[in-house]
């Protein structure tokens, strides 16, 4: 490989974590995500049935009664309601390079400390303001009308493009290797999108990675298609996801496909692939080091995740993860490796705890090994 490549390791406490519409509930129960969140293309602040379904569906029954509260409700006015999501990870990581000397830390980092607040402006108009305190200016701020046929709407304002799978863990390597990384992307534009029946369609135009004002034409286009379906005991959901920008000095050629299997809200199998062209020297998969491949201005790359997920009782998932993350196909050797093994256990409503073991294989120059143990702590509501 012609470039040195580091993994995103234990250093993945450097990320600002947002919550989304995690695929494998959308799996399970065979709906979109603007069937539980106030943005229609997912993420973000829960409506009243994402609310209900987080926080009571899927947390230990038997714990309920005693710590759940009764009634409880994020609406402040008929036109006014908020919502919330804080998580804590604490990291101990040992990093192997050869010809180096093993290296071992830890750390506490507070992750997320977001507070949504949603306003109906009418019946069919919301505003929609995430502060989102921590790094990387990851606000977001967006008007929703829900006017268009085919259950359509119309977003204007910043916001997360909704490219791929709305995943809550932006270390993943489908991830780093974009420009939403980091758990940033935010960009400025508008979003068009359509849900009907047992598909959705949306498409995206925005001023790109170039900032929230854009000084020519230049702009970035995303489009994305999804459909559901339910046979008899499987919920199946596939769709692709195209995202094209020139509009500053990361310019990205990226198309994308993924999909999602649920057997009879069991076992969840989810899975994303993307094949990435650009030309800039800072697209990497390091939250350190944006050091890519400076000699090629036309590089290929892929990235791949699957993950698994069993629920041995309500409230306490098993969980299986695989990324590999090609940096430049054009050459035979070279490539990143993650697996990750653990559990989500949610034992009752608001509360979530995801301890993982996650070993990183890295065959780029100098080869590199991590093993890290992640325990994250989410409350939300």
């Amino acid at each position: 490989m012609k470039n040195r490549v580091p993994l995103i390791a234990g250093l993945c406490l450097l990320v600002s974590v947002s919550t989304h519409a995690l695929p494998r509930f959308a799996s399970r129960t065979n709906m979109p995500c603007q069937s539980c969140h106030v943005n229609p293309s997912g993420g973000g602040m829960r409506n009243a049935f994402g609310l209900s379904y987080g926080r009571d569906d899927i947390s230990v029954k038997a714990w309920q009664k005693e710590y759940a509260l009764n009634d409880f409700s994020t609406q402040i006015t008929d036109f006014l309601s908020y919502g919330a999501d804080f998580r804590f990870l604490a990291v101990y990581q040992i990093i192997k390079e050869t010809g180096q000397a093993d290296v071992s830390r830890s750390t506490f980092f507070p992750m997320q400390a977001d507070v949504y607040l949603n306003l109906a402006i009418s019946k069919k108009v919301n505003l929609f303001i995430n502060p989102a305190f921590g790094p990387y200016n990851r606000y977001e701020v967006f008007g929703v009308a829900r006017i268009l046929p085919a259950k359509g709407y119309v977003k204007l304002g910043r916001f997360t493009p909704s490219y791929g799978l709305r995943l809550d863990d932006h270390t993943s390597f489908v991830r780093q290797a974009t420009p939403f990384r980091n758990n940033s992307g935010q960009q400025t534009g508008l979003e068009i999108g359509f849900n009907p029946g047992l598909f959705s369609l949306l498409g995206a135009l925005t001023n790109g990675t170039s900032g929230d004002r854009d000084v020519d034409m230049a702009k970035a286009v995303l489009g994305k298609a999804e459909g559901r379906l339910g046979v008899g005991p499987l919920n199946v959901m596939a769709g692709i996801s195209s995202y094209n920008d020139v509009s500053g000095g990361e310019r990205y050629n990226i198309l994308g496909a993924f999909g999602t299997v649920s057997l009879h809200e069991g076992l969840t199998v989810v899975a994303e692939a993307n094949w990435i062209k650009g030309n800039s020297a800072s697209m990497s998969i390091n939250a350190v080091r944006l050091d890519r491949n400076t000699a090629s201005r036309s590089l290929r790359q892929f990235t791949l995740m699957v993950e698994a997920d069993y629920p041995l009782i309500q409230g306490l998932d098993l969980k299986f993860l695989y990324d590999f993350f090609d940096p430049n196909t054009d050459a035979k050797s070279g490539k990143a490796e993650r697996y990750s093994a653990g559990v989500e256990f949610m034992p009752f409503s608001g509360v979530e705890v995801r301890p993982l073991l996650r070993i990183t294989k890295d065959t780029t120059i100098p080869n590199r090994d991590y093993t890290d143990i992640h325990v994250m702590f989410h409350l939300y509501l």
